[in-house]
């Protein structure tokens, strides 16, 4: 039991060391670039961020535009928490299914999806021309402070819905039937019995919606339309990449940083209230089948929340195969835009780029996927294994979830000026940045594949002479490949995805295909956007699909 104990604390050694490089350093990087001034410690930079009038009204909106995207959130989730808990109806796994869309979507490809769905010329005001025979788009909401709302509504509702429906059905219904027994109506008992006990879930919702909502950096760049509605994280990385600079990035990086931490520690109170308001129970009764009137307002939500979330999606698939002889040409059929990314045709514009794009993800993305899985397994498997400072590996292991990605690929820029990279320098500083992002992913969906392994197995194994290395590698790697596949789908997912730290280190030396997409946008280049859009979908659609075959097969 010994060398048993001394092995697994052994592997969370290497993954502690690098993770420590990868994420802490970089961080502390930039805390020294914003605290440190010829050699000497100093807040000046950041007392003069504070009381610069500009960040203040940067500061000031990006509060803003967080509440009103979390309330906006509140009001679409809630009735479809409501709906999810208390009844049952056709479709209800349908809706279920549909509101993890958004968990699996890359922030550049929801800004693509809204722009081709809801813009002037767009699917749904092309439809409602049509429909109504109008002359010009009723729907006119692009580049303005509520198509940013509207994008993080879409972004964010299904976490309140998910949180609150998960609440709302472990709560013990008794009291709930016990005051409809005395004569209370069923208004009066939602409001005061059910909505009271589901107060920490749905606080706990609306802090971790707040707190993505003020990390939010592409739907911010591209549907902000300008300077206008920028917030903190556009304005740091508009100072590190645009302004040359990263110390007063850094400054606003802290602040930020500041504010997620009070936000985090808001969001973990409110889970510590909501594990211990009551346990999980069985219900009182089974889930109710709905009313006339009830079924037609569920019928209403369910076409809204199918129009929200699948309409962006299925716009950018549909787009991606027009193609048409001129801008005023009439639009038909076309794979150009796919030819052209491979390379087949002659491609024009920033399109030129979009096959260079797709290698560079590509292999970016494998390399990230072996690097998170091996460290996400090593750290799985010593925190499972070892009776002490689990929770704590555990804790650290999560750190780069409380950092926002624009943070990050600050750090990542400040190592790059330290070394002068050269391009396959930048290409390894953007892996290592991926790496970091992915791996809180990663050892979430490895660590209950482990947890889940029947020790029974491994004492067999003991007990005949394999020593713990040879039971690591034929016992409990084989029972864990699927859940190693899906991470590493996960991992080369997000990676494949991932723009924000990307856009801010990689500058005109290393393309991938978020920033090609965020830069056929740029230049109203829709079709071929959309093109490298349905394959981040494609791939997307893959990963969840993959990790719910994983859940349903695992140990």
């Amino acid at each position: 039991m010994k060398d048993y104990r001394r092995f697994y604390r052994q592997k969370s050694i290497g993954p502690l060391i690098i993770l420590f490089s990868l994420f802490i350093l970089p961080l502390a990087l930039t805390i020294r670039s914003g605290l440190w001034e010829e050699g000497s410690f100093t807040v000046k930079r950041i007392v003069s961020a504070l009381i610069d009038p500009y960040t203040q009204r940067i500061l000031l909106f990006t509060l803003k535009q967080a509440l009103y995207s979390t309330l906006a959130s509140l009001v679409i989730g809630l009735p479809g928490a409501y709906i999810l808990a208390t009844y049952s109806f056709r479709g209800k796994k349908l809706i279920r299914a549909l509101a993890t869309i958004p968990f699996v979507l890359p922030s550049i490809l929801v800004v693509l999806g809204f722009v081709i769905f809801f813009g002037n010329t767009g699917t749904l005001n092309t439809i409602l021309m049509k429909v109504f025979d109008l002359d010009d788009p009723p729907v006119k909401i692009l580049y303005s402070f509520a198509a940013i709302i509207l994008a993080h509504a879409f972004y964010n509702f299904p976490i309140v819905m998910s949180i609150v429906a998960t609440a709302w059905e472990g709560l013990d219904t008794k009291l709930e039937a016990a005051a409809a027994t005395l004569g209370s109506s069923p208004r009066k008992v939602l409001r005061t019995i059910t909505l009271p006990r589901l107060f920490p879930s749905i606080i706990s919702a609306a802090v971790l919606v707040f707190l993505f909502c003020f990390n939010s950096f592409a739907i911010i760049l591209v549907l902000g339309g300008g300077p206008r509605f920028t917030t903190l994280e556009v304005e740091i990385y508009r100072q590190a990449r645009m302004m040359g600079d990263p110390s007063g990035a850094s400054a606003l990086a802290i602040v930020s940083l500041l504010i997620n931490g009070i936000l985090f520690f808001g969001y973990a109170l409110g889970q510590r209230k909501l594990t211990v308001a009551e346990p999980m129970v069985e219900r009182a009764f089974e889930e109710r089948r709905p009313t006339p009137i009830r079924t037609f307002f569920i019928l209403l939500y369910s076409l809204f929340t199918i129009l929200f979330l699948l309409g962006p999606i299925l716009a950018v698939l549909s787009r991606s195969f027009i193609g048409s002889a001129s801008r005023a040409g009439e639009a038909t059929f076309s794979i150009t835009w796919y030819r052209q990314l491979l390379g087949l045709e002659r491609p024009p514009g920033h399109m030129s780029s979009a096959l260079a794009a797709l290698i560079n993800s590509t292999l970016i993305g494998v390399a990230v996927s072996i690097l998170t899985v091996t460290l996400a397994l090593l750290l799985s498997v010593s925190i499972v294994r070892r009776n002490k400072s689990s929770s704590a590996l555990e804790l650290f292991g999560m750190l780069p979830m409380m950092t926002s990605s624009v943070i990050i690929g600050l750090g990542y820029v400040l190592i790059a000026r330290l070394f002068r990279p050269s391009l396959f320098g930048t290409y390894l500083l953007i892996t290592l940045a991926h790496t970091v992002i992915a791996f809180p992913f990663a050892l979430r969906t490895i660590l209950p594949g482990v947890r889940s392994l029947p020790e029974a197995y491994l004492h067999a194994s003991y007990t005949l002479g394999f020593s713990p290395g040879k039971t690591f590698r034929t016992i409990e790697i084989p029972l864990l490949r699927r859940t190693l596949l899906t991470a590493a789908i996960f991992s080369f997912a997000l990676s494949l995805g991932e723009f924000n730290a990307t856009l801010i280190l990689s500058g005109s030396q290393v393309v991938t295909l978020p920033v090609v997409m965020y830069r056929l946008i740029g230049s109203y280049h829709f079709q071929g956007a959309c093109a490298l859009g349905s394959i981040l979908i494609i791939t997307s659609g893959l990963a969840f699909f993959l990790g719910e075959v994983a859940k349903g097969d695992s140990v």
